[in-house]
């Protein structure tokens, strides 16, 4: 932790002359602000923007971790767009509203590529649209409507929210929890950033008159790391026994809470 401490010496005097406002300061494994140094993992530097808190946090190799906005400076709630890096490579980037994911997230490959998306319920306001800069790029854009596209049915038929028979998953509802039991793990990084808790995301879908998942999104967050595989178990698992309606197969809304438990150490 050495290298971290002189690292954060030379940024203080560096910005002690350049902008009176900026913060900087400690934060431990959980991204928690910090005065212990032995408990030192990350540092973050902030500053205000536009009557927020941009920030970036650093590991002791100086390499990006995290980037975006809080709504104050006690860094109690994310708000705009936010990015996660590991080891120096991008993970993910989405945006916050009042402190919860909202609209689509993406996730990219090891070349630094976006290959997947989740879509939360969206909460996006005005406010939130014209505060802050986008940065995606042309090839950016067609890879996030390609997404879109592909992991939403094209079916404009009337989706029920109640039916007289609910959809039914393969072998019904043992077949489905041991279905999902065998699709979820947790990732070692969840585990290594987050404290012993039980993390809980709840899904809602749509099971189309033919069986296929489809408008897949997460209502609510835990990770978004554990929030896409949730989804993606969903999304990419088998065909539904489709719901039933006025002596027809019809689209119908389901819901599904799962949680994730990180064990004490």
């Amino acid at each position: 932790m050495r290298t971290l401490q002189i690292t954060l010496l030379f940024f203080i005097s560096v910005f002690t002359v350049n902008a009176q406002e900026v913060k900087q300061n400690l934060l431990n494994r959980y991204f928690e602000v910090t005065t212990n140094v032995k408990e030192a993992f990350f540092y973050r530097l902030s500053q205000p923007f536009k009557g927020y808190w941009a920030y970036t946090d650093y590991d002791s190799k100086d390499r990006v971790v995290r980037t975006g906005y809080f709504t104050d400076s006690n860094f109690t709630t994310q708000i705009g767009p936010h990015s996660f890096f590991w080891e120096g490579k991008p993970m993910y980037k989405g945006k916050f509203v009042d402190g919860k994911p909202s609209g689509y997230w993406y996730f990219y490959n090891t070349k630094g590529e976006i290959y997947d998306s989740l879509h939360y319920v969206e909460k996006t306001t005005a406010e939130v649209k014209n505060s802050f800069p986008e940065k995606n790029d042309e090839a950016e854009k067609n890879k996030t409507a390609m997404l879109q596209n592909e992991h939403m049915k094209k079916d404009s038929s009337v989706v029920f929210a109640t039916v007289e028979k609910e959809a039914s998953f393969p072998g019904g509802d043992k077949g489905w929890s041991k279905y999902l039991t065998k699709q979820l793990s947790m990732p070692d990084l969840i585990m290594a950033i987050n404290r012993p808790q039980r993390m809980t995301v709840e899904v809602q879908f749509v099971v189309c008159n033919d069986g296929e998942v489809c408008s897949v999104e997460a209502i609510n967050s835990s990770s978004p790391l554990l929030d896409i595989m949730a989804v993606n178990a969903i999304r990419k698992g088998p065909k539904w026994e489709p719901a039933f309606q006025n002596n027809k197969n019809v689209k119908a809304w389901r819901r599904q809470k799962i949680s994730f438990i990180i064990p004490e150490d």
